[in-house]
């Protein structure tokens, strides 16, 4: 048990106009790039960072009234970490020390220390910061008496000064980070942790006695070294020298030296041990977080004369999957989470995001509003409170008082259901998306459809749409895997705020079945600009064909085929008048007349679906428009226009 950062809210700090963020025990910040993640680790730096902390005009959120401050206001909760529980009061060795006089009492009699950490610019000093105790921890946002949403957290009254919590310190590890670097940089982990080489007085002194005869042995067998000695003695006749002259050391005599010229060697092959700066940057950049793990496992060990108690680290972590193989992302995670502290990483790595708990995520989106923070919120503990009124109702049901009062909390209660999730629907989005579509955390949209064919074409038609590959503008396209598995997709878009568009198939019921599942987890919104559906019961190839790109797609089969007018030579003269599906008494194929041979080569398309979808999409796009532009189809294009419109890539709407 110990004490957690569990909110953040910054104004005005480099890209950050307004947010509140809430922290777990290991917070995993992801989203595009550009989108905030750093510049919130930079912050919560400059608020409790361990190192030398300074600020300049650039950190200042940009915007044409010139932000006058920046202001970071953090709150501080006793915490379990081994149930994941916030607990009502802190412990008493906190209590007594670094939070002694600072704890406050909210609502609910649990007990939190808050703190504002204030930049601004002094007209004689300069930029200058300062720390504030702050009165109390106000909401940060509410419902004025006019009904609008507002903000007052920034006019929280403070006192004077708020001492610096040297037992919570935050240790900041950017994404350039180099072992190599940490080694020649004295201020760095590994410099501060090599200079606590803690000898006694005599232990140092046997031991440089012995290093001192290892040097003079050294110089003996080799005769360059004796001879190199030898010469340089002539300095004693031309410096007018009263020590003993000159003294070769082939290795540190002194204690206080080794650190300072520590090499690191790692054999990872049985053919020999090689110094890091050998290792390629996966290695070198891995080995200074694990430094940093030896820099605050120390205050734990047995054998440190210097423990700190209580000693609750913080690591801001940016990018550990830096120059790392797949394999060795999912690996590290786990030796991540055993370094002992609160963790906040942020990562572009599907991997890490997809073994961290889903509730742990923190989806940092930019738009034309500013930065928004996407979080997964349990509903269980509500829905069990709901469940148990609902019994205590079942078991009384003669006492209309009770129900009365029982239906009244239940309907309080599923107002707070809204923008919460249970955890067997946290389930099935871990099963569906994490383990194989982890990539959408870090997409500025998703675009989602359920067949095979539309997932090799789509991005394909949207490079020649845009000029660009789709990757590039943060686009996504997935592939949901029938018209009955949106809902997960959906749900996730919505609770991490990631803008989403659908483009649907129209055969069978398939429309019907997807607007249920917007319905399920949006509620009635408007989507004419969300839903792109084929119409006319088309999917994706009948649509192709009824679009009247019989020659493109022919030309498609015939370059997949190797083989020209495979249709017609080879595909109808072997299947026609064939059972379309296996079985007795199935439907017969029937090819004849010119109805029959778009018939044949829907059935080709069809039964070909992931072989020939690329090919199709580059068939289609060799056609030039009457405007010089490659042809795209029509539902496509305004699928494409739908996107453009809400995030103005292009600044004029194709044609």
């Amino acid at each position: 048990m110990s004490i957690l950062i569990d909110t953040v809210r910054i104004s005005n700090f480099r890209g950050i106009k307004d947010i509140e963020v809430n922290l777990s025990s290991t917070t995993i910040l992801v989203g595009a790039n550009n989108a905030g993640k750093t510049s919130f680790l930079k912050a919560l730096h400059l608020a409790i960072g361990a190192e030398r902390r300074s600020i300049s005009k650039e950190d200042f959120y940009f915007s044409e009234e010139e932000s006058k401050e920046i202001l970071i206001d953090i709150r501080i909760v006793s915490y379990d970490y081994e149930n994941n529980l916030r607990l009502q009061n802190f412990e008493d060795n906190w209590a007594t020390n670094d939070l002694s006089g600072l704890i406050k009492t909210d609502n609910n009699d649990y007990e939190f220390v808050c703190f504002r950490l204030r930049a601004y610019e002094d007209s004689i000093k300069g930029f200058l910061f300062e720390t504030l105790e702050l009165n109390n921890w106000e909401d940060y946002s509410m419902i004025d008496k006019n009904g609008d949403i507002v903000s007052n957290w920034k006019n929280t009254k403070t006192k004077p000064r708020f001492p610096k919590i040297e037992s919570m310190p935050l240790f900041f590890i950017d994404a350039q980070r180099d072992i190599m670097s940490d080694l020649k940089d004295r201020s760095s982990y590994l410099g501060k942790l090599t200079e606590r080489l803690e000898f006694n007085k005599e232990q140092i002194k046997s031991i440089e006695k012995e290093l001192d005869t290892i040097n003079k042995n050294i110089i003996t067998e080799s005769p360059i070294l004796d001879h190199l000695k030898t010469t340089l003695e002539k300095l004693n006749k031309t410096v007018n020298s009263q020590g003993n002259g000159v003294e070769i050391s082939p290795i540190n005599k002194k204690i206080r030296d080794i650190g300072r010229n520590l090499n690191i060697n790692f054999q990872d092959t049985k053919q020999g041990n090689f110094p890091l700066d050998y290792h390629g940057m996966g290695t070198r950049s891995w080995a200074s977080v694990l430094t940093l793990n030896a820099f605050i496992s120390w205050n734990e060990n047995e054998k440190n004369t210097n423990k700190k108690d209580p000693f609750l680290p913080i690591i801001a972590l940016e990018e550990p999957e830096s120059h790392l193989h797949p394999n060795a992302q999912r690996h590290l995670f786990k030796q991540l989470t055993d370094i002992k502290g609160q963790k906040i990483i942020s990562t572009h790595s599907p991997f890490i995001a997809a073994q961290s708990e889903l509730t742990d995520l923190r989806h940092f989106y930019k738009d034309e509003n500013g930065l928004k923070i996407g979080s997964l919120e349990l509903s269980d503990s509500i829905d069990n409170e709901i469940n148990s009124l609902k019994i205590e109702i079942d078991n009384n049901e003669n006492n209309e008082e009770l129900k009365k009062k029982n239906w009244a909390e239940i309907n309080l209660l599923k107002k707070d259901l809204d923008g919460k999730i249970n955890s067997k629907e946290l389930k099935k989005i871990r099963r569906q998306i994490m383990n194989t579509r982890g990539e959408l955390l870090f997409a500025k949209a998703i675009i989602l459809f359920e067949g095979e064919t539309e997932e090799q074409a789509l991005p394909i038609f949207a490079e020649k749409y845009y000029g660009v590959y789709p990757f590039e503008l943060g686009l996504n396209f997935i592939g949901v895997s029938g018209n009955k598995n949106y809902t997960s997709f959906l749900s996730i878009a919505k609770f991490l705020n990631i803008p989403w568009f659908i483009f649907s198939d129209a055969d069978q019921n398939t429309v019907k079945e997807v607007k249920k599942q917007v319905k399920s987890v949006f509620g009635n919104i408007n989507i004419d600009n969300k839903l792109i559906d084929l119409g006319d019961n088309n999917n994706f190839e009948t649509y192709l064909v009824n679009e009247g790109f019989i020659n493109e797609l022919n030309s498609a089969i015939d370059s997949i085929e190797n083989e020209d007018n495979y249709l017609m030579n080879n595909y109808i003269p072997s299947l026609n008048g064939t059972p379309l599906k296996k079985g007795k008494g199935e439907k017969k194929r029937d090819y004849n007349g010119d109805e029959g041979i778009q018939r044949a080569l829907k059935d080709c398309l069809s039964e070909g679906k992931t072989k020939y979808a690329s090919q199709i999409a580059e068939s289609i796009t060799t056609k030039i428009d009457e405007y010089g532009d490659f042809t795209i189809p029509t539902k496509i294009k305004a699928l494409f226009d739908a996107i453009n419109k809400d995030f103005n890539i292009l600044k004029k709407e194709k044609k």
